[in-house]
């Protein structure tokens, strides 16, 4: 039950994390019932909020409007991907930075957002995972609708959505609630069910399933699949890593419990496991024979992290959710240097997951407001 008197219920209780509380707009209707104010379906930074007040919050599927760029910041009406120049309102400046945590880091503005809380295909009820596929979409895990919703990344425009009730063959998708995407693979997706009972879905790009396992999993946390499409699962609480084949064979399952507190992200260059821990404060590394190998710990920069991934250059992406966004990132040669600190000019409520365009360092981020912010990373 939360200060306005409403109450949501939850599939199961949740592992707890050091998050920002969330400020959300309420409204009062004519019963003089508090209600939550709706979210924008499609936003860009520079567009009102008015723009989109005469669109339904929660369009039916079959509801048909005219295609446009719904990530472009200025002109609706044509297709603009990303600005080979920006004004001079949108450009950072190095002088642009904030002193946040013991640590100066530079502010960065995100450029587009999609979501808003609800039922209709450019809506969500909770997103808690999201992954780019190579084929340019963006999918996004909608944990309390039990679907997977595919968009393009470019123009933001929904395409298709697959997971109970809406695929044949994976009806029994229910609470999804990590996804993964297999490198080279033809964009298979591996995607992690909680609850009622915890296992692992292969889906086809198109939401086809090919098979399941990993039903004896407890509590799966996050997952990564590496070059090699080896599955690699860490379980918060039991401090367990799993390690599967594609086709669900167990490869490995090492215990980590002396070495690790509360894990909350996993990612892999093909010979090296990166592990965070949200408690510990910093980022474990692990061989695959389940050795530690390094740790990677800073004061003031590696706080509570809550997502890690690696770029195209094998450079680790950590982010942490310490009073706001904030973003560090290390060299790929044993992540010893520091190449830059970032942080939102906007407090996000609570970070969800992260998915990176390698090449691009584009950083896309699923939040509790229902929304998925798009971040360019100056690298």
């Amino acid at each position: 039950m939360n200060s306005f008197g409403m109450s949501r219920k939850r599939p199961l209780g949740f592992d707890k994390e050091n998050v920002w509380p969330s400020i959300l707009g309420i409204e009062v209707n004519d019963l003089g019932v508090t209600v939550k104010q709706p979210r924008l379906a499609f936003r860009s930074a520079a567009i009102d909020n008015d723009l989109f007040n005469s669109s339904s919050c929660s369009p039916s599927d079959h509801f048909l409007i005219k295609p446009v760029d719904t990530w472009s910041l200025l002109d609706l009406d044509r297709v603009l991907l990303t600005p080979t120049q920006k004004s001079k309102k949108n450009v950072l400046t190095p002088s642009e930075t904030r002193y946040k945590n013991g640590s100066f880091r530079q502010v960065l503005k995100w450029d587009r957002s999609l979501g808003q809380y609800g039922d209709g295909n450019n809506a969500f009820r909770e997103p808690n995972s999201v992954a780019w596929l190579e084929c340019g979409k963006l999918a996004v895990v909608d944990t309390n609708a039990h679907c997977i919703k595919v968009f393009d990344s470019e123009t933001g425009q929904f395409e298709y959505s697959f997971g109970r009730g809406r695929t044949l063959g994976c009806q029994n998708l229910i609470y999804p609630y990590r996804i993964a995407v297999v490198p080279g693979g033809d964009d298979q997706l591996v995607v992690i069910q909680r609850h009622p009972r915890p296992q692992i879905h292969v889906f086809s790009s198109k939401g086809e399933l090919i098979r399941r396992f990993g039903q004896h999993l407890e509590k799966p946390r996050a997952l990564t699949v590496d070059q090699s499409h080896r599955i690699l699962v860490i379980e918060s609480q039991l401090q367990k890593l799993h390690m599967f084949s594609l086709d669900g064979k167990i490869l490995f399952v090492f215990n980590l419990n002396e070495q690790l507190q509360f894990p909350t992200s996993i990612c892999s260059n093909n010979y090296e496991i990166f592990i965070s821990d949200n408690h510990l404060h910093t980022i474990k590394v692990f061989s695959y024979n389940g050795q530690l190998i390094r740790e990677i710990k800073e004061t003031n920069y590696i706080t509570y992290p809550t997502n890690i991934k690696l770029n195209s250059k094998g450079q680790l992406i950590t982010i942490d959710n310490h009073q706001g966004l904030n973003i560090t990132i290390y060299d790929e040669y044993q992540q010893k240097k520091r190449l830059g600190a970032y942080t939102a000019r906007i407090c996000h409520s609570q970070i969800l997951d992260v998915a990176i365009q390698p090449k691009q360092n584009i950083l896309h981020l699923a939040s509790k407001d229902y929304r998925v912010y798009t971040y360019q990373l100056p690298l």
